[in-house]
C-alpha cells in the first residue's frame, strides 16, 4: 500500500512538471512573436527587444474645411513653428495619409498599383522614430532618440515637431518583375499619399512640404531597410 501511495505521488508530480513545462513553452512562444520594425514577425529563436506601442486617439474624419476649400487652400509651406501638434491631429493625419477607409476589405485611403499596399509610414519625433500601424491605430517605436535632422539638411526638418517618411517596401512588390517597374509604381503611389497629407494639412491649417531631397542612405540605415526605398518626407508643423 505504501508503495502504491509513493508511486501515485510521483506520477502526480511528473504530470504537474510536464504541464508547467508546456505552459512555459507556450508562453515563450507567444513572447517571441514580437513585431519587428518592419511589421514582420521575428523567428522564435532570435532575441528581439519588444517595441513600445502607443495607441492613437480615434481618428476624426471631418474637419472644418470641405474638400473644395481644402483644395483651394492646399499649398507648400516651409515656415513652421516648433509647437507640439496634439495627438488627435497626428492620429487623423496618419489616417489621412495611409489609413484604412474600408477596413472590412482591407482597403486604404490611398490607392496602390495592383493593391500591393507597399508603403510603410514612419513618424519622426523628438522622442524617436515610430512605425504607423493602421490596423491597430497605433504607432510602434522602432528607434529611440531625435533623428529629425538626419532626414535632410534642409533646416525645417529640425524645426518641425514631426516628420512623415514614406518608405516603399519592395518585398511587397514582387508582382512587378523589374526594378524600373517597382520604382515607377512606388513613385506614383507616393504621390497619392503625399497629396492626402497636403489636403489634410490645408484643412487642419498645418504647414507641410513634400521633400524628395532626403538623406536616403542615412534613413535606410536608421530604419534597417534591406529591400526598399525612402521616397518622400513631409515635415509637419503649426504655421508660423
Amino acid at each position: 500500500m505504501k508503495k502504491v501511495i509513493i508511486f501515485t505521488l510521483a506520477l502526480g508530480f511528473a504530470l504537474c512538471s510536464v504541464q508547467a513545462q508546456k505552459k512555459n513553452t507556450n508562453k515563450n512562444t507567444v513572447n517571441n512573436r514580437v513585431p519587428t520594425a518592419l511589421g514582420t514577425e521575428a523567428d522564435g529563436t532570435v532575441k528581439v527587444t519588444p517595441l513600445e506601442t502607443i495607441e492613437l486617439p480615434e481618428s476624426f474624419i471631418g474637419l472644418d474645411a470641405p474638400l473644395m476649400e481644402a483644395l483651394k487652400l492646399r499649398c507648400t509651406t516651409r515656415e513652421m513653428t516648433e509647437e507640439e501638434i496634439p495627438m488627435d491631429l497626428i492620429s487623423s493625419l496618419l489616417w489621412s495619409a495611409y489609413g484604412f477607409n474600408r477596413p472590412e476589405s482591407h482597403k486604404r485611403v490611398a490607392p496602390s498599383a495592383v493593391n500591393v499596399q507597399e508603403y510603410d509610414i514612419y513618424l519622426f519625433t523628438k522622442e524617436g522614430i515610430y512605425l504607423y500601424n493602421a490596423e491597430k491605430n497605433a504607432i510602434l517605436l522602432t528607434k529611440k532618440g531625435d533623428f529629425r535632422k538626419e532626414i535632410s539638411s534642409q533646416k525645417f526638418f529640425a524645426i518641425a515637431p514631426i516628420s512623415i517618411v514614406m518608405v516603399a517596401n519592395y518585398d511587397r512588390m514582387q508582382v512587378f518583375k523589374t526594378t524600373e517597374d517597382r520604382d515607377f509604381y512606388a513613385a506614383v503611389d507616393a504621390g497619392y499619399i503625399s497629396q492626402n497629407i497636403y489636403l489634410f494639412c490645408s484643412s487642419a491649417q498645418l504647414a507641410t512640404v513634400a521633400c524628395g531631397g532626403i538623406n536616403r542612405d542615412v534613413i535606410h540605415k536608421l530604419l534597417d531597410i534591406k529591400n526598399g526605398r525612402a521616397m518622400l518626407a513631409h515635415p509637419v508643423g503649426m504655421k508660423r
